[in-house]
């Protein structure tokens, strides 16, 4: 791996005209053109517009807040209806009370991080509290004998890594984060995580930094009467990683604001398949960011979304061409299947294939 004395905060840009950019200032703002951005929490903001991003979360905190207000009144109300029986009511009324912890617990952190809600219009909820929190419960909180999958996670990849350490390291689309915490902890000498949903990435921080958070499971499939949701403690298994080796930016995962080679590997969970419309382009994009020598790690399956056209519905065989016309050489790949957000409140989840492979950039 090539050895540099800086460290990742030394390879930040600005988003617009690309200069060095110092992102641990207590005010973030570009020296050549005078962009300025803010941060979520603790997180740098570090994408095009960042108060026109901060407007939306905080007017989609505002939502959710109707939202889940609404929704607890509503369910209370059929619980109060007089030909429903007991079971029926205990179910409903857990409901509601799922619903409203859980838009308090979001709120709790989200609220303050983001400045508090704000009215307007907006297109939809979080998908962080609507879609991906149980990232959050499976990374931080789940426990017992079937919680494994984040262990199988950072094994698979292991295989590929074939023990060698990562050195400094780029994790795209991080989620929850709890690999780019597996992974630094493991092999990195520092990590840089990248998203771009505050839902999950304001609550992975606390959590990564030592924090201890309570959020609530809820959800439309009750299996029991009494069981329909679970409050979990939210907790990094080994103890906090400090700003100096782990850092966490809201940005976009197709143009990441650090300068030319700034790392050592790259890693891309749950990615390929979600993200990138133009995988040459991509490619190119990961091949400007590692050093010479460097590495791409990828883990995820090939799960296209249905808007996707099938030409870019790419198998392993095309991703592994277009990674070798674009400068890489595989080294080493597995496929697995594996248990995929699999509940211990409901017991219900996937079973997914994953491909995990490392590729080096000569």
């Amino acid at each position: 791996m090539t050895e540099r004395p800086v460290s990742i905060m030394a390879s930040v840009v600005c988003v617009r005209c690309g200069a060095a950019l110092d992102a641990r200032a207590e005010l973030i703002a570009c020296a050549r053109c005078g962009d300025r951005y803010p941060r979520v929490g603790r997180v740098p903001v570090l994408l095009p517009d960042p108060d026109a991003h901060v407007a939306l979360w905080r007017r989609q905190l505002a939502l959710l807040l109707d939202n889940g207000a609404k929704t607890q009144a509503a369910l209370e109300e059929q619980a109060r209806a007089p030909s429903l029986p007991a079971p029926g009511r205990t179910r409903l009324e857990g409901m509601a009370r799922g619903v409203r912890d859980q838009v308090a617990d979001f709120a709790a952190v989200m609220g303050p991080a983001l400045g508090g809600p704000l009215e307007g219009a907006v297109g939809g909820l979080p998908r962080g509290v609507v879609e991906y929190s149980h990232y959050l419960f499976r990374d931080w909180g789940w426990t017992g004998p079937d919680a494994r999958e984040n262990a199988e996670a950072l094994s698979a990849l292991a295989e590929v890594v074939d023990g060698d350490e990562l050195g400094r390291v780029l994790v795209l689309g991080a989620g929850a984060c709890r690999l780019a915490y597996d992974i630094q902890r493991r092999w990195a000498i520092e990590t840089a995580a990248l998203d771009i949903d505050p839902y999950l990435f304001v609550m992975a921080e606390a959590v990564v930094r030592g924090g201890s958070l309570r959020l609530t499971e809820a959800g439309l499939h009750v299996h029991e009467a009494e069981r329909a949701s679970a409050a979990w403690k939210l907790t990094a298994p080994e103890g906090p990683l400090g700003q100096d080796v782990l850092h966490l930016f809201l940005a976009d995962g197709l143009a990441p604001p650090f300068q030319d080679a700034a790392f050592d590997t790259v890693v891309t969970p749950w990615f390929l398949d979600r993200v990138p419309t133009d995988l040459g382009a991509f490619l190119a994009t990961l091949r400007r960011l590692l050093a010479p020598g460097g590495r791409w790690l990828n883990q995820g399956p090939l799960l296209y979304p249905p808007t996707t056209p099938l030409a870019s519905r790419w198998s392993r065989d095309e991703i592994f061409a277009l990674a070798t016309e674009g400068g890489f050489r595989v080294d080493r790949w597995a496929w697995g299947s594996r248990p995929y957000l699999v509940s211990p409140l409901t017991g219900a989840g996937k079973i997914e294939r994953t491909l995990t492979f490392a590729a080096t950039r000569p």
